[in-house]
């Protein structure tokens, strides 16, 4: 079985109706009650259950808490459910729910919710494998440390060069993923890699180091992770949102950090992709944070962000000039932008580093 889906939902109309999304893109196993439910996830391994919030059987939480333990390893999606009933049972099942979504006005984010769940899915395993390895060659090391000393030297650098190949896929994972928020705007091709090289040269002028500048830079790259969920005639609209729409684009920060928050390589990297549009005067969105209470890996990457919007040709705006760009930039030191990031911005002649 190669990591499938599972629906289930009791109404077998609707259970049609949805699986005819997802059967266009991807191989699901649907099902009406939740016995059946049961028996085909103890006889099979998948990656995706995606079920029913309302289903008779979830009263309680008793459906959801048996699927969580019989596939302990698969990502659920939960459909008919708000938001006020969603904190209850993220407690059924801790960290393997990966999307809450609404009625049947939000089915149509389905496909995408479910291939990047498969997505995710696929390198919890290659990672656990991995890591599963790793730790045998470990203790077989450890019992072999003191006849075979060179041995061990050499197995030694052979984890270490492991653990940078670890490394390399969850950095691959993370360009992966800023390669699937790109492809849904093909006018927006490049930015998440642009905003990562400003705001990881900005955050090393700041001082920052290690893990600090890793952080700086996934999070540049994962930024715009929300607009996965945000409608295409909204996204790709080539002139100005009107009001309704600009509301639903200001909800791509809280859609990513959603998703940010499912999966524990990226749980770091909320804060940065919740707040980048903080602003310093408070008035930003969606927390309303100001001044330093605003994480400084956001700060950065809000710059970043703004700095390569500006820079750059849009469909319905063309690029501005280097000195458009840091009249601007003056003008919202203290209001936007934290004014020592914007000082050390031009001063240092950052602007030039992602050209």
């Amino acid at each position: 079985m190669s990591a499938p889906i599972l629906l289930v939902h009791g109404s077998a109309a609707t259970l049609a109706e949805i699986r005819a999304y997802l059967t266009a893109h991807l191989e699901v196993d649907a099902v009406c009650s939740a016995q059946e439910a049961r028996r085909r996830l103890h006889e099979g391994d998948y990656a995706v259950v995606v079920l029913d919030g309302q289903h008779p059987d979830l009263e309680g939480g008793r459906l959801l808490a048996e699927l969580a333990a019989a596939a302990p390893d698969a990502l659920l999606v939960l459909l008919n459910v708000q938001e006020e009933a969603a904190m209850a049972l993220e407690d059924l099942a801790p960290g393997r729910i990966f999307r809450f979504l609404g009625g049947s006005g939000q089915w149509w984010q389905l496909p995408g919710t479910v291939r990047e769940a498969l997505r995710l899915w696929r390198l919890e395993r290659e990672q656990q494998d991995l890591v599963r390895r790793l730790h045998s060659e470990h203790i077989k090391l450890q019992r072999r440390e003191k006849l075979l000393d060179v041995v061990v030297r050499e197995r030694t650098r052979e984890l270490e060069l492991a653990y940078e190949r670890l490394q390399a896929a969850a950095r691959q994972a993370i360009l992966g993923l800023a390669e699937a928020i790109e492809a849904k705007d093909a006018y927006t091709k490049g930015h998440c890699g642009r905003v990562a090289v400003y705001a990881l040269t900005l955050g090393r002028e700041a001082g920052l180091s290690g893990s600090e500048l890793q952080l700086v830079e996934f999070g540049a790259f994962l930024h715009d992770i929300g607009k996965i969920g945000i409608r295409d005639q909204v996204l790709l609209k080539p002139g100005p949102l009107d009001a309704e729409e600009w509301a639903h684009m200001r909800q791509h920060p809280l859609v990513g950090s959603q998703i940010a928050s499912q999966l524990e390589m990226l749980k770091p990297l909320v804060p940065c992709v919740r707040n980048h549009h903080e602003r310093w005067d408070g008035t930003g969105y969606p927390d309303g944070l100001r001044g330093e209470d605003i994480p400084l890996a956001a700060r950065i990457v809000c710059l970043a962000d703004a700095y390569d919007a500006m820079a750059t040709d849009r469909p319905y705006q063309r690029a501005l000039s280097p000195q458009a760009c840091e009249q601007a930039l003056r003008r919202q030191a203290g209001l936007q932008f934290d004014p020592a990031l914007v000082d050390l911005f031009l001063t240092r002649g950052l602007g030039t580093s992602g050209q």
